[in-house]
């Protein structure tokens, strides 16, 4: 039902020309400009079928038995490096880009471990409460984006906890810096760097893909360690190579990605108008 509901409405949502179809397209033009116009518009479909079921998800992280979700994790890659991680108290740093169902992180890591992570209060009030009761109803504690938010983050980290971070939002200019992303300059959190300088973690990135079977969904979780971030005194360098291990992530699978989300809305001084503004 979940699948069916998905396409159908992903499909008028298309047809309408809807924001978020139009936004898709953009940066998919963007980003594959080897494609063509066939080709991005068959992702843009695809991509707005896995914002839809995203939704759908979330109603399962809420309100769903947590074994029940677990049984949808098919496959977990670089399992026993994560335990190691953890294991060795000194703190892990996880990168988790908007891409497949990020959400199930919370339960995954709260069946075994404790997890903080930072979220970014909605802008109707009413659902935050909602929001972060779901991300919570195991052992992850969530912290507002705001100072006294990343300082709990890093209390919670330097005692050996893990703490999660999605790096492909769009921070204020001077809370990032310009760095490669599908050939774009594009202006890239500069936390992550921070975090690293403070507390020497773990680097780690994960996603979640989706992977279907008959007319329901599964997944295959992702770990992978980053060397070589705690030697980096240049964050510019630091975003670099994170978005490079974020695009490698994309190209997987580019219809999970969440292209609805204005990822170049603050283009680089001197550089090109802002790709999003209507004609």
């Amino acid at each position: 039902m979940a699948i069916r509901l998905s396409r159908l409405v992903a499909d008028v949502l298309w047809r309408l020309g809807a924001e978020s179809a139009r936004v898709a397209k953009i940066n998919l033009q963007t980003c594959y400009s080897n494609l063509d116009e066939n080709e991005i518009e068959q992702l843009v479909r695809h991509s707005l079928f896995h914002m839809l079921l995203l939704y759908f998800e979330f109603g399962q992280l809420l309100h769903w038995p947590v074994n029940t979700l677990l049984e949808q994790i098919r496959t977990v890659e670089g399992e026993s490096e994560l335990q190691a991680a953890i294991n060795c108290e000194q703190g892990v740093l996880l990168l988790v880009p908007h891409f497949g169902n990020w959400e199930l992180l919370s339960t995954y890591i709260g069946a075994n471990y404790a997890m903080a992570a930072l979220y970014d209060p909605p802008k109707i009030s009413g659902l935050e409460s909602t929001i972060v009761a779901a991300r919570e109803r195991l052992r992850t504690q969530m912290f507002p984006i705001s100072t006294a938010g990343i300082r709990g983050l890093l209390k919670f980290l330097k005692k050996g906890g893990l703490v999660a971070i999605l790096p492909d939002q769009v921070p204020s200019r001077e809370a990032g810096v310009y760095a490669n992303f599908f050939g774009q300059s594009t202006l890239t959190m500069i936390l992550p760097h921070r975090i690293i300088q403070r507390t020497a973690p773990v680097v780690m990135m994960c996603s979640i893909q989706r992977t279907f079977e008959a007319q329901t969904w599964c997944y295959d979780f992702s770990f992978k360690e980053l060397q070589g971030l705690n030697d980096s005194e240049d964050a510019s360098e630091t975003a670099t190579i994170i978005n490079s291990e974020v695009e490698a992530i994309i190209r997987k699978a580019p219809e999970q990605y969440q292209w609805s989300y204005k990822r170049f809305k603050r283009p680089q001084h001197g550089g090109k108008d802002n790709i999003y503004r209507r004609q």
